[in-house]
């Protein structure tokens, strides 16, 4: 009897892990993650800009998102499920938050190299203008 509940037990567990295993038919493949992903977190960044109340932050948000899926061509459940296999395989979502993190750090590092040339561009306009005020 004891061996006919282990092996039932057993026979269980397995279905249950496999499960987990089984990438589902619409997974969102790597490529297609990493750019949503990005998206997503510019996009919670400049939600959390605004300062506003969680609420609205969250009412804000998932409008946005909603955008951002239909932008994507995904479904809100076809991102749900994928990330849910992600999360379950570590290695791979490992992988994915490597390149999100990597671009975002790209993107960060172009911004401010942008905005020094825009400073730098903009105080020789104003010493070339108060120079020709000078002049006068």
């Amino acid at each position: 009897m004891k061996t006919k509940i282990l092996l039932i037990c057993y026979v269980l567990l397995l279905a249950a892990c496999s499960k987990e295993d089984e990438a589902p038919d619409d997974l969102l493949s790597k490529d297609k993650m990493v750019p949503l992903l990005i998206d997503i977190y510019i996009g919670e960044s400049r939600v959390n800009n605004l300062r506003l109340s969680r609420d609205s932050s969250m009412a804000i948000f998932e409008v946005y998102e909603g955008e951002l899926f239909k932008q994507h061509q995904v479904t809100d459940s076809t991102y749900r499920r994928s990330m849910t296999y992600y999360y379950n395989h570590p290695k791979e979502l490992e992988e994915i938050y490597g390149i999100v993190l990597d671009s975002l750090n790209l993107r960060e590092q172009r911004l401010k190299e942008q905005r020094e040339k825009e400073e730098v561009r903009d105080e020789k306009d104003k010493k070339e203008k108060d120079e020709k005020k000078d002049k006068e």
